[in-house]
């Protein structure tokens, strides 16, 4: 008897915290059209690694992760204003950040990831920019794949977490 009691009592409080998660996320989408780039970036990387660790399907991460794209592209521009050093290397991943997410991924980690494609760079925060989209694009073309399988949506929260450790060097940067 007790048991029935126990599961009823927790699918009521589950089912209450949901309408205040829902109606707190409703609030926050109004408000995040008047944020900036910086401000929306670690909410929106947070958003996508919750739903990947929650297994949300391939197409809605697919459409968070292209929005993670949008917002890097902002945040390059904003750097490369402060790290005039860092224009060259962001400037030729910008010319092609509308394109990495069709290429295979192993192009992406050869040609992006690893800077084969790339200029040199002298500044590390050039670096930690390029990956705020790199490692975006990278959720972006797995999830256009499918994430078939346990081991797609594991690479995608890495390259989630990546993305969050790289958005806290570029913000300490475009702080000083």
């Amino acid at each position: 008897m007790l048991k029935p009691l126990v599961v009823a009592s927790s699918l009521i409080i589950v089912s209450g915290c949901d309408n205040n998660l829902t109606a707190q996320q409703a609030e926050h989408v109004v408000k995040s059209s008047q944020l900036s780039a910086f401000e929306q970036y670690p909410y929106q990387a947070n958003t996508l690694l919750n739903n990947i660790r929650a297994r949300k399907d391939p197409a809605s991460l697919e459409e968070e992760s292209a929005e993670l794209v949008t917002l890097s592209q902002a945040l390059i521009k904003e750097l490369v204003v402060k790290y005039p050093q860092c224009t060259a290397y962001l400037d030729a991943l910008s010319e092609v950040a509308t394109v990495i997410a069709s290429l295979p991924l192993a192009e992406i980690e050869s040609g992006y990831h690893s800077d084969g494609k790339l200029p040199k760079f002298d500044d590390p925060v050039c670096y930690h920019a390029k990956d705020l989209l790199v490692h975006s694009v990278t959720v972006q073309a797995s999830t256009r794949l499918g994430l078939a399988d346990q081991h797609a949506y594991q690479n995608a929260e890495l390259d989630i977490i990546e993305v969050i450790a790289h958005f806290e060097q570029v913000a300490r940067a475009l702080n000083n």
